[in-house]
């Protein structure tokens, strides 16, 4: 009884320990079928999204492929166009390559003599072309030193007239300074015919003798009918007289060459004063009595 309980006890034990060991494998097992689960559960989601991705992949390529179905047809169409117009181009490119032969035919035909034309045309044209340009370079060369030679002589001709114009400019320069002299000689020897008369009249040299006639009046001034071409000097000094009587003296104050305009610088008669149609001869001093 002891020894069968003792084996009771061993196979409980052994029974525990087995049923202990198939619980942990079953427990272990049901960890392992889970995570399997999740990760065949998982597979699949992925698989869905990746199914979902090629799905709308495939839509999208139909959507292109259509599209481009269209664009491919409106091409084609364009082609059969553009061929259509090639082929009438390639029509007409054979009509004018046709018309072509032709003329070029026809012309070989006509530039046949062109060859006898050529050497015609350098015999009797280019050969006096080239016969004339000879003969015109030598002129020109030839007119290129008369050309040289004129401008030498109108330089020279050019330094001629600027020193003739230099001498010139001195005479003329020394003709001012005779006339300035002249004029201050002749305004001097009128200051001193009018200063010293009697000097005057002494040497003989009262001037000359004009006769003339008053042509106008106003106020102190007048003039006469005698000017520089006449012999009438500045400053001199004139009678003025009415029926033989003197009336007044006048001196010259400016000469022109028809008429001078003298002032009036003595009244002699009473009341008495010079008008127009009036005589006038030029004033002479008498020379001194001597003992």
């Amino acid at each position: 009884m002891h020894t069968l309980t003792k084996v009771l006890v061993i196979v409980n034990l052994v029974f525990c320990l087995i049923l202990s060991q198939f619980v942990w494998i079953s427990l272990s097992g049901n960890v392992q079928w889970r995570e399997r689960f999740e990760a065949e559960r998982n597979e699949r989601h992925r698989d869905k999204s990746k199914l979902e991705g090629a799905y709308n992949d495939l839509i999208a390529v139909r959507v292109k492929n259509r599209d481009d179905l269209a664009q491919n047809t409106a091409e084609i169409a364009a082609l059969n166009a553009t061929r259509q117009a090639l082929e009438a181009w390639k029509v007409e490119s054979e009509l004018a390559r046709t018309d072509a032969e032709n003329a070029a035919n026809d012309l070989l035909k006509a530039i046949e003599p062109f060859r006898e034309i050529s050497q015609s045309y350098d015999r009797d044209v280019v050969a006096r072309l080239q016969q004339t340009v000879e003969t015109l370079t030598e002129r020109k060369s030839q007119i290129f030193t008369r050309r040289s030679e004129q401008l030498l002589k109108v330089a020279q001709a050019h330094n001629l007239y600027a020193e003739r114009h230099e001498q010139y400019r001195q005479l003329e320069f020394q003709q001012f300074l005779m006339q300035e002299e002249l004029e201050y000689r002749l305004d001097l020897k009128a200051r001193y015919r009018t200063l010293r008369p009697d000097i005057q009249a002494e040497i003989g040299d009262n001037g000359p003798v004009i006769f003339a006639s008053v042509k106008w009046v106003q106020g102190n001034s007048l003039q006469l009918s005698k000017g520089r071409r006449d012999g009438v000097e500045l400053r001199q000094k004139y009678t003025i007289t009415r029926n033989g009587i003197t009336i007044a003296v006048v001196d010259v104050v400016e000469v022109q060459n028809e008429t001078c305009e003298c002032v009036i610088v003595d009244l002699v008669g009473r009341g008495a004063k010079p008008a127009a149609g009036d005589e006038a001869v030029t004033k002479l001093f008498m020379s001194r009595v001597r003992d």
